[in-house]
């Protein structure tokens, strides 16, 4: 009698990790230096892609890091007492009412964890910072989505409606990235003025610098529900690479909560040092701010002049319409030295983030090429 020899199926272990994950796309971050040389040969480049602030952080800034860095050995603050006092110093606010993250992203990540339960409704409106739709799934959230106007700016009566049912938490990002619409304070108490009290208000003004048309604390108090205002010193304060974001809550005991699931040091000595540095100069914040918004003005003055679409950006970016399309319009500009960010966003869009003068120079002098069909 023949006997066959059968070996074991082995059967591949399930995956330990939850099934929500399995269609989530990782956020991708604009291209980098090194992935430009490596795509061109060049050395050189005007990096627009990212909304860093290339007129850099203020010169205080260094000094701070080096004082910070000689003890590398000991523990950060790990509640960063002396820039959350600073911070609530000059906004008005309790110390106890500010939360310091490694970049507004991370205080997303703690307050979406925090808030949302399997199921749960959130409320934002795309396209917008692409974080949010994130987050909210991997916390398996329901997302309810209201599209933007053909202009990009918020439906309001159609935001309005959905924010009158209550979600769990809700999403106002001003100016909104990546397109820089910005909303109106009579836009937020509309919206607000239908939004039931068990709702948490998240407002993202990472971009805050560029637009400081009205108090949005006063207006957040006014409605009396939770809240959360995110904003950053990765933008106008030029410390994207020592990630520093910080968030104002509608209540210390709100700020307790996040901090029960922050991890413990979650911002180096070295990047509270930089913050407050930075936190301090508000001359240089002041200058940069004026120049920046001066040389957009430039470049949505050159876009009108070839006639390109685009929107009324408040940030430091513009938003453009690229007839050739996103990816070949990058693609173009690339090879003239120039790092922009195709989006997918429906229409052929690319964001561009405003350089120094010399940077905008030569964007301005390579647009009509790149952009021709």
């Amino acid at each position: 009698m023949l006997v066959l020899d059968r070996k074991p199926v082995i059967q591949a272990p399930a995956s330990p990790v939850r099934p929500a994950l399995d269609g989530i796309q990782a956020y991708k971050s604009g291209m980098t230096l090194a992935e430009a040389g490596r795509r061109t040969g060049r050395s050189q480049f005007s990096k627009l892609a990212s909304n860093e602030n290339l007129l850099g952080a203020s010169p205080k800034v260094a000094a701070a890091v080096a004082a910070a860095i000689a003890e590398p050995e000991l523990y950060p603050d790990p509640y960063c007492e002396t820039l959350r006092a600073a911070i609530g110093g000059r906004l008005g606010v309790d110390p106890a009412r500010v939360v310091v993250s490694p970049g507004s992203e991370a205080l997303i990540d703690y307050l979406f964890r925090a808030v949302l339960h399997p199921g749960d409704a959130i409320l934002f409106s795309s396209p917008t910072f692409p974080a949010y739709d994130i987050f909210a799934r991997c916390a398996e959230a329901r997302i309810v989505d209201v599209p933007r106007l053909a202009n990009f700016d918020l439906d309001v009566p159609a935001f309005k409606a959905a924010a009158a049912q209550g979600p769990k938490l809700l999403v106002l990002c001003t100016p909104n990235n990546p397109t820089g619409n910005a909303l109106t304070a009579s836009d937020i108490e509309e919206i607000l003025s239908v939004t039931p009290r068990s709702t948490l208000v998240f407002v993202d003004e990472a971009y805050r610098e560029y637009h400081e048309a009205f108090d949005t604390f006063a207006l957040l108090d006014a409605w009396g529900g939770p809240w959360v205002s995110a904003r950053t010193f990765s933008k106008a304060y030029g410390l994207a690479g020592m990630r520093v974001g910080y968030g104002i809550a509608s209540s210390a005991e709100l700020v307790g909560y996040l901090d029960r699931l922050r991890p413990a040091f979650n911002v180096t000595a070295v990047s509270q040092a930089a913050a407050l540095a930075a936190w301090d100069d508000q001359a240089h914040l002041a200058r940069t701010v004026a120049l920046t918004i001066a040389e957009r003005g430039r470049i949505e003055a050159a876009l009108d002049d070839l006639g390109v679409e685009h929107t009324r950006s408040e940030a430091n970016f513009v938003f453009l319409r690229a007839p050739a399309g996103p990816d070949a319009t990058a693609a173009r500009l690339l090879q003239e030295g120039l790092i922009i960010r195709p989006t997918p966003v429906a229409g052929g869009w690319v964001r561009i983030t405003i350089g120094r003068p010399a940077d905008n120079d030569a964007l301005i002098a390579a647009l009509p090429a790149a952009l021709a069909r």
